[in-house]
């Protein structure tokens, strides 16, 4: 296991996915079989990060297979060995090179001859968006080698991972584990034809990521999910400080949504297309009058502690932003300045923000002992702690502005409120009802 590996997995899950993600919703690893050797069929939409979100909570390390034109720099090839990634030879690197893979597929055996693991991506390719592309054959291929040269029970595990928006900073991540099959149970079919087995493989792989991705089947739809997913998502109040959730009713929730839009796609265009009018002139009225569809949704608890907050934690709020003013403003213009395709965003995002941070704490540790003796200490402890609270701190202030402004708006205009609570009720309701069979 690579030094740099070691280090990512002390790093990322406790400290950068907790600053990046607003919340993690982990659920059902008690399906994975850990004491077996496993792949990882996961879909696709976010580049590295996809990767070590399936393997930050895992017990045992978690090995990647990443794009062979990765590879090509001597720095490249070293920083991904160390990180336990192998490379994979597409037809896209030319045919001339998909020999190598040979190579590859001995590194992944080695791994799984230990009751190791590797995260596969089968789509092969990453696209931001709520759909699956078509699995290619590759996973299969390593799964039914292992078995043929080695006799390894390996067992595939579909992972659906889901993000409210993958590109964005504090928003969401969701991740479930389907049940696990063994290759053994094709192995007979693999025997007597290769070509079907390997159909019947991606059959069982794409039937465990339709159950667990959330899937928007046709792109004509996609505004009109997000909206009800919004509105769904709003009738909800998590704990605020909560970070980790080991529960799937969220992901179920947002995937009964999809999955009704679909069928209503197919069966119903008729209702579809009066549920998206109706969802698209409540939020135009939203918009209109600069009203968030939370302020309609619902009312948070200890609102006036919350105002409170703002005004007593001010200084402290002052005191963390200066104090990590460069942390929190390099990634972003990096970011927003380097990176023009928006599925390495985050990863670039996380990979910049954490080694930015890993060389500015201890610098500005040692400036403060040096200006402030032995009170710096203390003094550079409470940088990354302060610096945290920043975060919860402009969510505060963020949420009790816009209330702030829906409250001046219901008492000036109380008829637009009670209009735009009935055309939010009624369409859930509509929709909670209809039945799809």
């Amino acid at each position: 296991m690579g030094i740099f590996y070691r280090f990512l997995t002390f790093i990322l899950p406790p400290f950068t996915f907790r600053v990046f993600f607003r919340r993690i919703f982990y659920s059902n690893l008690k399906k994975v079989p850990l004491d077996k050797p496993l792949l990882f069929a996961g879909n696709h939409q976010n580049s590295f990060t996809d990767g070590m979100l399936v393997g930050a909570y895992l017990t045992q390390p978690i090995n990647f297979l990443m794009r062979a034109d990765m590879f090509r720099n001597s720095i490249a090839r070293f920083c991904l060995r160390e990180l336990n990634v192998s490379p994979v030879y597409r037809f896209e690197e030319g045919l001339e090179n998909v020999h190598r893979n040979r190579e590859t597929f001995n590194w992944i055996y080695d791994v799984l001859k230990k009751n190791g693991n590797y995260v596969v991506f089968s789509e092969g390719i990453c696209v931001q968006e709520k759909r699956l592309q078509k699995l290619r054959k590759g996973t299969g291929r390593m799964a039914f080698g292992a078995e043929e040269e080695f006799g390894l029970d390996v067992h595939i595990v579909p992972v659906g991972i889901n993000y409210t928006y993958p590109s964005k900073f504090r928003k969401e991540v969701l991740i479930n584990f389907d049940d696990a099959f063994s290759i053994k149970e094709l192995k007979s079919l693999y025997e007597t034809n290769k070509a079907k087995a390997l159909l019947a493989f991606n059959e069982k792989v794409a039937a465990g990521l339709n159950r667990q991705v959330i899937i928007v089947e046709n792109p004509e739809n996609d505004t009109f999910a997000e909206q009800m997913l919004m509105m769904a998502r709003n009738n909800t109040i998590h704990p605020f400080f909560r970070w980790k959730f080991d529960d799937d009713s969220r992901r179920a929730m947002e995937k009964g949504i999809c999955d009704k839009i679909n069928y209503m796609d197919i069966r119903d265009r008729e209702k579809l297309n009066l549920f998206r009018e109706k969802a698209g002139a409540y939020m135009k009225l939203l918009q209109e009058n600069g009203i968030r569809d939370e302020n309609i949704a619902r009312k948070l608890d200890y609102g006036f502690l919350r105002y409170l907050t703002l005004v007593a934690g001010l200084p402290l709020f002052v005191a963390g932003y200066a104090a990590n003013l460069i942390p929190y403003l390099v990634p972003r213009i990096i970011c927003n300045t380097l990176i023009k395709d928006l599925r390495f965003y985050s990863s670039v995002y996380m990979a910049v923000g954490t080694i930015l941070y890993i060389i500015y704490f201890p610098v500005a540790a040692i400036l403060s002992v040096v200006f402030l003796g032995w009170w710096g200490i203390p003094a550079a402890l409470a940088v990354p702690l302060l610096g945290y609270a920043v975060l919860f701190y402009q969510e505060i202030a963020r949420e009790r502005y816009h209330t702030f402004r829906y409250r001046l708006k219901k008492l000036t205009r109380p008829g637009l409120i009670k209009e735009l609570s009935a055309r939010r009720a009624e369409i859930l309701k509509e929709f909670e009802e209809y039945k799809s069979v």
